[in-house]
């Protein structure tokens, strides 16, 4: 019996210091362009791609790519919703057509505005195997993306009037939070 009162706070001490010491689940990566500085905001929206190759250009064109894929996927995304929120303000019996036109017009938008994307910085990393990593941060601005918008709604012969103005209300909304 006192054997086992002397064992057993040396076993409690032996599982408590073992149970306090934990294992790093693996070696923490520090990828450039990972910060808050490239994450989307009020005024741009923003992305980042890598790529990988043992020639320098291809790497360099994955990166782009990736890039592009998803800078176009997050405006997209932002886009489906503000769409949808449009739609639900909107009367029954126009909530289909408005929704549609508002949906064509986005898609246009997108694939003429993000062809003005800039990349906002780039690096390059050789690996000890010789092949080239390389990252490529991007972004477009909401305010030109919206205003592109606008335009291509104001040119358009599908709607009447006033469903173009209730549009362009829309819009110019979007255009002021990113200019707040």
């Amino acid at each position: 019996m006192l054997r086992t009162a002397l064992y057993l706070p040396l076993f409690l001490m032996v599982i408590l210091s073992s149970c306090s010491r934990t294992s790093a689940p693996g070696e923490k990566l520090n990828e450039p362009f990972s910060g808050s500085k490239y994450m989307s905001d009020k005024r741009h929206w923003r992305s980042t791609g890598t790529g990988s190759s043992s020639d320098l250009g291809i790497a360099k064109q994955k990166a782009l790519l990736e890039a592009r894929k998803n800078l176009a996927s997050e405006v997209q995304t932002q886009l489906m919703a503000v769409s949808e929120q449009f739609q639900r303000q909107q009367e029954v019996g126009e909530q289909e057509v408005l929704g549609k036109t508002f949906q064509q017009l986005y898609r246009e938008v997108l694939n003429t505005q993000l062809n003005d994307a800039v990349v906002a910085d780039q690096k390059t990393y050789t690996k000890p195997n010789g092949q080239f990593s390389h990252y490529v941060a991007m972004q477009a601005h909401k305010r030109s993306l919206y205003r592109h918008m606008k335009r291509m709604n104001e040119a358009s012969q599908d709607l009447s009037a006033a469903q173009r103005e209730r549009i362009n209300q829309l819009i110019d909304e979007r255009i002021a939070e990113a200019e707040e």
